[in-house]
């Protein structure tokens, strides 16, 4: 009589869940996983390694002389402009100097697009002595910087003729 009970027992349990006999006899599922990461990227980079060259001409007629080159920068933060303030940044022929300046002017103004304030002409020895400060944009992951140079002689004769040359670096990085 058990045994007919322990029939019955097996054919009610099979009869609200057939799984049961199965399950028992059913393989373990196989089972793969996989691992995902992933990182948001700081973002300062410029759209290129160099500004295009700025060639200025000083004579008799114009002895200052202005030019200006644009680079975008793209960002995803808030970052600053250093410039270099070095005698590399001075237009130099040998011992010979000329009056060098430089400005910086960019396509938005921090508040509606990333940006800043124009700066104000200054030598180059103390150009961005405080650095810009560039404001991110979320809607706006780009600035158009524009670097503006002025070069001026107050006199021009034979002893000041000739090619002079500067390399400005601008630093972008993030602010701190």
């Amino acid at each position: 009589m058990k045994i007919w009970n322990l029939f019955i027992a097996v054919l009610i349990a099979f009869a609200f869940n057939p799984d049961f006999l199965l399950a028992k006899n059913a393989p373990t599922p196989a089972i793969a996983q996989c691992r995902i990461t992933c990182t948001v990227s700081s973002v300062v980079e410029w759209s290129d390694t160099y500004f295009e060259d700025i060639d200025l001409e000083l004579n008799n007629k114009t002895k200052t002389s202005e030019g200006q080159a644009s680079l975008t920068l793209y960002t995803n933060g808030d970052v600053v402009l250093t410039a270099d303030n070095s005698k590399s940044s001075e237009l130099s022929s040998g011992s010979i100097s000329l009056q060098t300046e430089y400005q910086l002017h960019f396509d938005g103004s921090g508040i509606d697009q990333t940006g800043a304030k124009p700066t104000d002409w200054c030598a180059f020895d103390t150009f961005l002595k405080e650095p810009v400060e560039i404001i991110h944009n979320p809607a706006d992951g780009a600035v158009l910087v524009t670097l503006s140079v002025k070069a001026s002689v107050d006199e021009i004769n034979k002893n000041n003729t000739g090619e002079y040359y500067a390399i400005q670096t601008l630093t972008a990085c993030w602010k701190s």
